[in-house]
């Protein structure tokens, strides 16, 4: 069998399971084994080379319900429509229907700004807010845009209101919220302090995690609330900078301000896996790639409630 068959028949294999339940692991929550979902989380995705890697690793985890994207959907020097489809060509596309977006500074730079983004991912694009939710598996999912946030403007206040009505109208679902550019990294670009409404919010309404993008690393942090002080995880936002999908960064942490990261790990492509159960429990590994090896990096455990 040659390898195109293959990766198309691993296709097929990847969206029968996503329809199956997941069977019950300890520790993640007390409901039945067909309540569970696992989803997986990347980031900055770029390279033919890189997403061929990637892809195989998360068709190869089986029963993958969604993959979130921590924006930069297509990182390369102009995210025009044609690098979009050559990226995704034979290595995402495989499992498109169930990729949620969240655009990245490098989807910005289509001419005009997020034509390709928008081009590309059509209705998932959600133009022209570029924010949206939805519901799965008992949790509740909230993809931002960072990007137009950084700007300011009135566009950034309409984000907020929106993200404040969201969030209240799910009292007592978890929930993860996902965007570009973190608050808080000890990575090159550091982190972003534009960022902290959004934490202002969701930790007033709430624990969480958050999933960010952006630095070409993996980051793992306590729970904390939105100015990096400890918190408990019942009340606190747990954040993974989860990168890169393309370029790995070689350097070691530069910005030496706390908070610290509990995990760091760079040279390397990461992917986060994520067991989730409706009662706010959930299960991670998170697995690396170099040299064409996988290594788990990180592993853990939590739940999310009051």
């Amino acid at each position: 069998m040659s390898a195109k068959i293959l990766r198309i028949v691993l296709s097929f294999v990847v969206l029968l399971m996503s329809s199956m339940p997941v069977p019950a692991q300890d520790g993640v929550g007390a409901g039945q084994a067909d309540s569970y979902i696992t989803i997986a989380v990347i980031g900055d995705l770029a390279g033919k080379k890189y997403s061929q890697q990637i892809s195989d690793l998360i068709i190869a985890q089986g029963s993958v319900k969604a993959v979130l994207i921590a924006g930069d959907t297509c990182n390369t020097t102009t995210a025009s429509l044609g690098e979009y489809e050559k990226v995704y060509k034979d290595t995402y596309d495989r499992f498109l229907p169930i990729m949620y977006p969240s655009p990245g500074n490098h989807d910005l730079r289509s001419i005009p700004c997020f034509s390709g983004y928008c081009a590309f991912w059509k209705e998932k694009a959600h133009a022209p807010e570029m924010y949206y939710s939805f519901d799965l598996g008992g949790w509740h999912f909230v993809s931002l845009d960072s990007v137009t946030f950084h700007s300011g403007s009135v566009a950034a206040t309409n984000q907020l209101d929106w993200l404040r009505k969201d969030l209240a109208a799910r009292p007592d679902v978890p929930v993860i919220a996902y965007w570009h550019y973190p608050l808080f990294s000890m990575a090159r670009h550091c982190g972003d302090k534009k960022m902290k409404p959004f934490w202002d919010v969701i930790y007033a309404h709430g624990p969480a995690l958050v999933f960010n993008g952006h630095n070409h690393v993996y980051e793992r942090y306590d729970p904390m609330d939105s100015e990096g002080k400890s918190a408990a995880a019942a009340n606190g936002i747990q954040e993974f900078v989860m990168g890169p999908g393309s370029s790995p960064e070689k350097e070691e942490m530069v910005n030496k301000e706390p908070p610290v990261p509990v995990v760091f790990n760079n040279k390397a492509l990461h992917v986060g896996f994520f067991t989730l159960a409706p009662d706010g429990g959930y299960k991670f590994t998170i697995k690396a790639i170099a040299d064409g090896k996988v290594t788990e990096v990180d592993a853990g455990s939590g739940r999310l409630g009051k």
